[in-house]
C-alpha cells in the first residue's frame, strides 16, 4: 500500500463522542477527521483541550459541516464554524443548499458566504445532493463558476455522483482545481424508495457497492484533480461497530480503493498548520 493522507468525515463515526473519534481515526491511520458544528459544540471541551487531544493524536481537521440557510446571510453558525478554524483550525466548510432558492439566487449569497470564509483562510466546497435543491455536479459548478470566488469550490462525494447519474463527461466543463475535496463511499446496487433516508443509513464502504469507484477516482486524475480525501459512510451497519473496528474498516476500504485507482491522496493545511 502507498502512503495515503485520508480524513475520516464526521458521519463515518457520527454516534462517537470527540475523544472516542479522535483516538479511533488516529489508531486507524487517518491523519484527518471532518467535524460536524455539533461534534464542536456538544465536545464540552475548551478550544485549548481540543487543540491538545488533536496534537496528541497528529490529526487536523479537514472540513466542517452544518446544514443551514447561508443564502440569507452571515448567521452564529458560520460564526461558530468561523471561530473553529481561529482557534482550533481546519480548511474547509462543506455546504449544501436543502433550503429552496432558484440557482440564479445562490450566486451572490455563494460569492459573499466565500468571502467571509476567505477573512478566515477557510475554502468553501459547495456539494450537489440529488435530494436537495442543488442536485447535479453541473448545478453546483453554475452557482460556483459565476460567483467567482478564489476560495469557492465544490465537494464531490462519491454517493451523491452516483445516485444524480453523473458520468466522467461532466467533469469537462469543471475545472481540476475546482473540486475543493472529494468524499469517498460506495451505494447499493439498486436505490431505496428514499433517497434521503438511502444517504444517511445505507451506504457502503468505499469499493464494496455497485458504484464504478475505480473508474471515477482514475477519471478525476485524469482530469488532473489532486484534492484532499475523506472517507464518509453514513451507515447503520457501521454505527453498530465499535468506533476503531469501523475506523479502521473505513481507513483500509479507502486506501485499497485509492492504490487500486493508481490514486494518491495528497497532503493539506489546515488554518493554522503549514501542509504535512
Amino acid at each position: 500500500m502507498t502512503q495515503q493522507s485520508l480524513t475520516c468525515s464526521a458521519n463515518t463515526l457520527r454516534p462517537a463522542d470527540l475523544t472516542t473519534r479522535v483516538e479511533a481515526a488516529a489508531e486507524a491511520g487517518f491523519d484527518g477527521i471532518g467535524l460536524r458544528l455539533s461534534d464542536y459544540l456538544g465536545a464540552e471541551m475548551s478550544d485549548g483541550q481540543i487543540r491538545d487531544l488533536l496534537d496528541r493524536h497528529g490529526v487536523r481537521v479537514l472540513e466542517l459541516e452544518h446544514l443551514w440557510d447561508w443564502a440569507l446571510g452571515e448567521d452564529s453558525v458560520e460564526a461558530a464554524m468561523f471561530s473553529f478554524a481561529d482557534r482550533i483550525g481546519a480548511r474547509h466548510i462543506n455546504v449544501p443548499m436543502f433550503f429552496e432558492h432558484s440557482l440564479p439566487d445562490l450566486v451572490a449569497p455563494f460569492a459573499a458566504l466565500c468571502d467571509r470564509a476567505a477573512e478566515h483562510g477557510l475554502l468553501i466546497g459547495f456539494e450537489f445532493l440529488p435530494y436537495s435543491h442543488v442536485r447535479t455536479i453541473g448545478e453546483a459548478w453554475q452557482v460556483v463558476a459565476e460567483a467567482g470566488r478564489p476560495n469557492g469550490g465544490i465537494t464531490l462525494d462519491l454517493w451523491h455522483w452516483f445516485r444524480s447519474g453523473a458520468q466522467p463527461r461532466d467533469l469537462a466543463d469543471v475545472p481540476a482545481s475546482a473540486i475543493t475535496t472529494l468524499q469517498m463511499c460506495d451505494v447499493l446496487p439498486e436505490p431505496g424508495p428514499d433517497m434521503t433516508e438511502e444517504a444517511r443509513h445505507r451506504r457502503l464502504l468505499p469499493g464494496q457497492g455497485a458504484g464504478d469507484t475505480l473508474g471515477v477516482l482514475r477519471a478525476l486524475r485524469q482530469h488532473g484533480v489532486s484534492a484532499p480525501v475523506s472517507v464518509e459512510v453514513f451507515s447503520d451497519d457501521l454505527d453498530a461497530q465499535p468506533a476503531t473496528q469501523a475506523a479502521r474498516l473505513a481507513f483500509e476500504s479507502g486506501v485499497t480503493v485509492l492504490d487500486r485507482a493508481g490514486v494518491t491522496a495528497p497532503p493539506w493545511a489546515t488554518t493554522l498548520a503549514e501542509a504535512r
